[in-house]
């Protein structure tokens, strides 16, 4: 299994939530450069792959796996 992470984490609670970050357009970006980098390493097609995003929330983190 090949794991694309997006970290995200903001400055304070007043800032918002680190995971409403992870736009629409974040992941089609995202997913697109997973899918150009991965064309150029055809050794890889075997692998599983999976989107993570991790958050840092008042110092303590959160995996969402298989997030998009």
């Amino acid at each position: 299994m090949l794991v694309f992470c997006e970290v995200k984490a903001k400055g304070g609670p007043r800032f918002g939530d680190p995971l409403e970050m992870v736009s629409d357009e974040k992941v089609r970006r995202i997913r697109r450069a997973a899918e150009a980098w991965l064309a150029a390493r055809p050794e890889l097609d075997a692998l599983t792959v999976r989107f993570d995003v991790i958050v840092e929330r008042e110092g303590r983190l959160g995996c969402y796996r298989g997030a998009f």
